[in-house]
């Protein structure tokens, strides 16, 4: 099933035209790297696959509908989620911050942390569950900001950098992870300005220069 298709798709800032996408699509289950330079348009296509900018043209279709952008495109945002290169968390531990989404949507606690806790198993945090989020490392939070995701019932992810400014151990834990939601059927677009890293992964590479795919 084919989950994004983008035709033909532009977007300015001011007067600079820095996405020009002529056809881009995702199947469900997929993982596609997007892969480029920085300042490529990488980050710029996130925002726009996930409702956050307005293009000026072009066809975006999420599961054969078009994406609403703005307020009025809430429900998009809850089933697509974009997870920023600097993840922001909420105060308070790291149940609390996974629990958010569940709890927004009217479930009880209990049913909140059940679905929280699944998460935080998926995404390997299962040791930082009554940590202070404010205290966590870099890599911690991403995986944190990961679980929060999908407890709230997010079924495709956008993540922006993933694993830029982290070390090896963490690096190769977020690639884990990502392989595993894969597995279960989460549809995945990843950017990334390191080449090593589509390479070694053997994925649908999108590759960006200038705002064009190359």
């Amino acid at each position: 099933m084919e989950v994004f298709f983008l035709e033909n798709v532009k977007f300015r800032f001011e007067t600079e035209l820095v996405l020009d996408i002529t056809r881009v699509t995702v199947s469900s289950g997929e993982v596609v790297l997007l892969t480029g330079a920085n300042g490529s348009g990488k980050t710029t296509l996130l925002r726009v696959m996930a409702g956050l900018l307005t293009p000026e043209d072009g066809v975006i279709q999420y599961k054969s509908e078009p994406i609403i952008f703005g307020k009025a495109g809430l429900e998009h945002r809850r089933r697509v989620t974009l997870l920023a290169q600097e993840p922001y968390l909420f105060r308070g531990n790291v149940l609390l911050n996974v629990s958010y989404g569940p709890r927004a949507r009217g479930m009880s606690k209990s049913q909140a942390n059940e679905l929280a806790e699944e998460a935080i198993l998926k995404t390997r945090c299962e040791g930082l569950i009554d940590r202070d989020a404010a205290k966590l490392s870099g890599g911690e939070k991403k995986r944190v900001a990961l679980a929060r995701a999908l407890a709230a019932g997010a079924e495709t992810l956008l993540l922006d950098e993933p694993i830029s400014h982290l070390d090896e151990e963490n690096s190769k834990l977020i690639v884990e992870i990502i392989k595993e939601l894969a597995a279960s059927g989460i549809t995945l677009v990843v950017s990334t300005h390191i080449p090593e890293w589509a390479s070694s992964l053997s994925l649908k590479n999108v590759r960006l220069s200038y705002g064009k795919v190359v």
